[in-house]
Order: structure tokens, then C-alpha cells, then sequence
């Protein structure tokens, strides 16, 4: 496995676990940061081995968004587009670059929120399929305290355009318990039992229909992208399809008429 100047990558049997390693900036997103986390998943998206990725943050933070005091360390010297709104966008180790890729990953991601999440930190763990939040941890929008506007990129596909319009004006800070609420994250634990729980949860999906588990992913988040009822019976058809020719419908299958428990081997 490739060492990484601000990721940590560690493998345990089929889970790996990739942590936002700059702790003393609260895990705040630069383009080398990027950069990294978009090659690692690109790795670990091919590794068959690996069945299901857990992103986290090291020490305070999951990720406390785009660095403000630059995207460029002392001395970088990064290639940028000239139009400001494409390298927003698409530049570099950019932040929605990396939403895309963890959408597209044909594995499970589990995003364990072990503290703030705000800005395209909070986009990051919405790019997640999966969320375990630590109950001192919180999610926000803060730009416009900053001075900076925003979109609410993922988050009205969550909570409708209302909800996310008043949080982008407003810039709450949300607590564990009202992100719960809102079906921003799948379970909310102690800070103590983030680890157990998140690693409970990735285990079993690690042992579940990887391939089943890609296509559905693909038909969820394009049907709802394309935004007709049609097309998005039409990604699932196309799943159903898909998964019909993978080993683990077969096992599926047999188990249900056996009466048992299936052992899947994610293929």
C-alpha cells in the first residue's frame, strides 16, 4: 500500500479504513490532501480484496472543510484552470471531485464522524453511504459567517431545498441528536463507542454482496441525479440485471431455499 503525506490507510481483513490526517487543522482539506484521497480510492476501489472503506478523521475532527489560509502548501506550485468556476469545481484534488469518486466507489463507504463535519467536510461525510456520528461531533454550513456564499450541494437531497436554504442563511451548528433527526447519519454513539460501532458496521457489510451492493449504489444515486420516475426505474432494472450474473445472487438464492444464512464471497 502507497504511504501518504496526510492520509493514513490501514487494512483489517476486508475493511479499509482511510483517516484525514491533519489533525492540527482539524483535517481542513488542502489540494495535496485531495490529491491523495482521490488516488487511494481509486486504489482501493480496485483492490477486490477490500469490500468496504471507512473514512474518518485523526484527532479533533472529521474534517473542518476547504483550508482557509490556502489550498497550497509553501512552495506548491499546483496546476489551476483559469476559470475560477471550473476549478471549483473540478480543479485539482477539489473537494466535489472527491464526492463524485465516493459515490461511484463499487463498495460500501462508511463515513465515522468522530467530530466536526462543516463545510465540504460536511459534504464529504454526505458522499458517504453511511454515517456513524460520535454524540459530541457536529455538522454546519458556516460560510456565510465568513462572508462566503455557498450552494447546499448534497444537502437537500437529505432534508428538501426548505431545510437546506434555512441552514445555508443561518448557518446553524447542528448537534449528533438533531442530524439523527434529519436522517443526515445512520446512528448517532457515545464518543467512546464511535470506533466499536463503526467498525461493527463496516465488518458487516464487508460480508455482505460487494457487486450487489456497487449496482445498487450506481441505481439509488443516478435515479435520483436524473430526477424522472422512468430513469430511475431504469438504473434499477439495470442493477437488477447486473446482479442476476454476480455469485452472491446465487448463494442468495440457494441460502433462502435452504434455510440459511447466506456466505457471501463479494462476487
Amino acid at each position: 500500500m502507497t504511504s501518504w503525506d496526510h492520509l493514513l490507510v490501514e487494512l483489517d481483513g476486508a475493511v479499509a479504513t482511510v483517516t484525514l490526517n491533519r489533525p492540527t487543522v482539524l483535517n481542513a482539506l488542502n489540494l495535496r490532501m485531495g490529491v491523495e484521497l482521490l488516488a487511494v480510492l481509486d486504489e482501493l476501489d480496485a483492490d477486490r480484496a477490500v469490500r468496504t472503506v471507512v473514512l474518518t478523521g485523526a484527532g479533533r475532527a472529521f474534517c473542518a472543510g476547504d483550508d482557509l489560509r490556502g489550498l497550497s502548501a509553501p512552495g506548491e506550485r499546483p496546476v489551476l484552470k483559469v476559470d475560477p468556476i471550473e476549478q471549483y469545481v473540478r480543479g485539482e484534488g477539489r473537494w466535489p471531485r472527491i464526492v463524485a469518486r465516493l459515490r461511484a466507489m463499487g463498495k460500501p463507504v462508511v463515513a465515522s464522524i468522530n467530530g466536526h463535519a462543516h463545510g465540504a467536510g460536511f459534504n464529504l461525510a454526505l458522499a458517504a453511504d453511511l454515517r456513524v456520528m460520535a454524540s459530541s461531533a457536529t455538522l454546519a454550513v458556516p460560510f456565510v459567517r465568513r462572508g462566503l456564499a455557498t450552494g447546499t450541494s448534497l444537502l437537500q437531497q437529505y432534508v428538501g431545498v426548505g431545510k437546506a436554504m434555512e441552514w445555508a442563511l443561518l448557518a446553524p451548528t447542528l448537534e449528533a441528536a438533531e442530524a439523527l433527526r434529519w436522517g443526515l447519519v445512520t446512528t448517532v454513539v457515545a464518543d467512546d463507542e464511535l470506533g466499536a460501532e463503526t467498525a461493527r458496521l463496516a465488518t458487516a457489510l464487508a460480508e455482505g454482496p460487494t457487486r450487489v451492493y456497487g449496482y445498487t449504489k450506481a441505481a439509488v444515486y443516478r435515479g435520483y441525479e436524473e430526477a424522472t420516475v422512468d430513469k430511475a426505474y431504469e438504473h434499477q432494472g439495470l442493477a437488477l440485471h447486473l446482479a442476476r450474473q454476480t455469485a452472491d445472487f446465487e448463494e442468495g438464492r440457494t441460502a433462502f431455499l435452504e434455510k440459511r444464512a447466506p456466505r457471501f464471497t463479494g462476487r
